[in-house]
């Protein structure tokens, strides 16, 4: 069941996160669009992940991509305690820390035997994941994890996202001002709104940022959500590109 599980998380990774390779202007241009809204920005993430090989790894050699990762980084060994989980289709080497005070490095190498009818060779996974609540130091995160990707046999599918928040409970005209505003600023045409009763959100597609996702036969690549929390009075905005990859 285990395997299984693991499988179906990397087949779910291959179906829904594109190869995406943001340029700093396209960065600039995701905080300017995010801070049109009136938002303060509270949080970044950014996740890279890809096929590293074709191999079944041991534990040993899996250490050694992780050490890497943690040079790319400037960070010790020490600070990231790892973590192995293993049978005999698969194995995880897992590690994690702080970089800084408010900043957060995971770094996960996967590597598995399909099943016989598959008829795939084994392979590995590396994802590198980074956190943290000064967005001054998204730039220099995405242009490492990037690196760490494919500098480790990777091809770069990286996902960025921004969280913010409004004080107080934002009506529905307040909240189609702000979707105006980065459709706006990202030049967005094409867009598809969903809305229940906690969450109102949209995916759409800007010529400005680099690739994007296919859904339906329609190309996105950016997404937005809202949703009111009561817990502490405020509206929580997200915006990923090509994806919100943060659960909200």
């Amino acid at each position: 069941m285990k395997f299984m599980k693991i499988v179906v998380i990397g087949l779910i990774f291959l179906l829904t996160v594109p190869v995406v390779s943001l340029s700093m202007a396209e960065e600039d241009l995701l905080l300017e669009a995010f801070t049109a809204t009136g938002a303060r920005p509270e949080a970044f993430d950014v996740t890279d992940w890809s096929v590293i090989n074709r191999k079944f790894m041991d534990f040993s050699d899996m250490k050694h991509i992780t050490e890497k990762v943690l040079r790319i980084f400037g960070a010790g060994e020490n600070n990231f305690p790892s973590t192995q989980e293993s049978d005999d289709m698969y194995r995880i080497l897992t590690l994690e820390g702080m970089l800084d005070d408010d900043t957060h490095l995971r770094v996960i190498v996967q590597s598995v035997k399909l099943p016989e009818e598959y008829e795939k060779e084994p392979q590995t996974y590396l994802v590198v994941n980074v956190t943290g609540r000064d967005v001054g130091k998204l730039k220099v995160m995405k242009k490492k994890v990037i690196e760490a990707v494919n500098s480790s046999g990777g091809h770069s599918r990286i996902t960025t996202c921004l969280t913010g928040a409004f004080y107080g409970k934002l009506n529905q005209t307040d909240k189609d001002k702000i979707i105006d505003k980065i459709r706006e600023k990202l030049d967005i045409k094409e867009f598809e709104k969903m809305q229940d009763l906690e969450t109102q959100s949209f995916v759409g597609y800007s010529p400005l940022i680099s690739d994007g996702i296919e859904i339906m036969g329609e190309n996105y690549n950016v997404n937005v959500a809202m949703r009111y929390s009561p817990d502490d009075d405020r509206t929580y905005i997200w915006m990923g590109v090509p994806v919100i990859s943060v659960e909200y």
